[in-house]
């Protein structure tokens, strides 16, 4: 299976709290709310962990990122993002789409020359930074570029928090792609969220 979607992917998707969500299976509410780094888990759960930069570029967001940022002080018509949109992959396959929305600010003072390090391993390691709460949306396997596959008609599963540094913020949204270990049925002594 591969990732066939082209940078800039976009989420531009409807997106909600996980009370208005009906999330039937455990084990993937427990992957959705996991306030844990999703980096360390998929390097956890994987003999070879690789992170793939699909792009990372000056882009305008989406206004749905653009209302979750809104909180953000700092948030004008001047600022400038950046996005960066990358592939989480365990033993050579992608389970993890990721996007994020990062002002210059923070790029220029945080995290330049970032290249293929995963975003995660820098915010979970400066406690600076602040999560908010989750967001949940589902998303058709065909936004992602899964269209003529065996997955074209599944609905995926993602979430979206913001980390804030200061007087900025940022949005990092995480989609499982259908062959992530988040679908996948494990024994019941994993916590549920």
């Amino acid at each position: 299976m591969s990732f066939n979607a082209a940078f800039p992917v976009g989420l531009n998707v409807q997106w909600q709290s996980p009370e208005q969500l009906s999330i039937g299976n455990a084990h993937l509410k427990n992957w959705l709310l996991d306030t844990g780094s999703l980096t360390e888990r998929v390097q956890a759960l994987s003999n070879e962990f690789s992170l793939e930069l699909l792009g990372q570029q000056t882009l305008a967001p989406h206004q749905n990122e653009l209302s979750l940022l809104e909180g953000n002080q700092k948030v004008n018509s001047t600022t400038s993002y950046q996005v960066r949109e990358i592939l989480l992959c365990g033993d050579g396959v992608p389970w993890v789409f990721a996007r994020s929305v990062i002002p210059q600010a923070i790029i220029d003072a945080e995290l330049a020359n970032l290249g293929r390090e995963p975003l995660g391993k820098r915010l979970f390691n400066d406690a600076r930074f602040k999560r908010s709460n989750f967001e949940i949306a589902t998303i058709a396997a065909s936004h992602l570029g899964y269209q003529q596959t065996q997955y074209e008609n599944l609905t995926l599963f993602g979430r979206r928090s913001r980390f804030t540094l200061n007087d900025h913020s940022m949005i990092v949204a995480e989609v499982f792609l259908p062959t992530a270990p988040a679908y996948s049925q494990t024994p019941s002594s994993e916590s549920i969220v």
